[in-house]
Formats: C-alpha cells, structure tokens, sequence
C-alpha cells in the first residue's frame, strides 16, 4: 500500500492496472529485502530448484485448509442425511466408514486415508442451510469420485 498505492493521487483502474506488473517485477527482481540480506525475493525462490520441492510444499500447505468434520459408516444404501437431504456416495463406500473432510474442493469422502469421493458445490449449500433457504436446495446430493489433480500448479505469477 505504501510502495505503490499511495503514490497516485486518484485511483484509476485503468493506470493502476497498467502500472502494477511493473511494479511486482521491480518488488520480486530487482528491490533488496532486509529478510534476505538485501537481495530481491526471487533469490530466494531461486534456491528451490528441486521439482520435487514446490509440489510437496503446496501439498502441506492445501492440508491446513481441509479438517475433519465427521466420520460416518455408509449404510448399504450408499447415501447419508446432510443438510436435511439424501446425499449419495455411492455403494463401494457400503458398510465402511469414512471419514469427511471440508476444503477447499468441497466435501471430501476418505476411505483408508484416501480421498474417494468429493461434494464440489458443499460450501455453497451449506451457506444456503445456513440462510434457511432449504426450498433451494437440490432434493439430493450426489458426490462424484475424486479424480486427483494432474495439471501442474503454479504457485508464483509473474
């Protein structure tokens, strides 16, 4: 806000919009930071260089925004009560129990330690129960298996 924002007398999207990538460029590449004895951020961005390293870190970190909110052994129907409707996990989850988690895919279904289904609009139903609006509730959830991320992450933007 100091650096940048508050040199502009008048904030006008379109100068601040042009202006603001020259600004992270110079921040990132060429400005010293106390932190890192004076040399730029990218420096220190720089010193991983493993492939390995930038997966494992934003996996940790993903981890800290998913938590357990229950566990529930699935009848042989495949379906459970949530938020007043039928939700259908599926038959394989039958007889076993799983154990949820909220994040910030939706509503996570984990069998064993591993994320077999997943409820991608959670957070959105839950705001609408929350608000009591359940008359624009779907009658019944349907999770779908998780498919695990395959694209690769980009974890600093230009």
């Amino acid at each position: 806000m100091r650096d940048f924002y508050q040199h502009y007398d008048a904030w006008q999207l379109d100068r601040l919009r042009r202006d603001l990538p020259g600004y992270i460029h110079y921040r990132n590449y060429v400005r010293g930071h106390y932190a890192l004895g004076g040399n730029p951020s990218i420096s220190r961005l720089n010193e991983h260089t493993s492939s390995l390293t930038l997966p494992a870190v934003l996996e940790s970190l993903e981890s800290y925004a998913r938590y357990e909110i229950g566990r529930k052994t699935i009848p042989t129907t495949g379906r459970i009560r949530l938020l007043g409707r039928n939700a259908y996990i599926g038959k394989m989850a039958a007889n076993i129990e799983v154990t949820f988690f909220e994040s910030l895919d939706g509503l996570e279904a984990w069998i064993n330690g591993q994320c077999v289904a997943v409820l991608r609009d959670y957070r959105t139903l839950k705001q609408i129960a929350f608000h009591w609006r359940t008359g624009r509730l779907p009658q019944a959830f349907y999770f779908e298996p998780f498919m695990p991320v395959i694209c690769p992450r980009i974890a600093v933007a230009p």
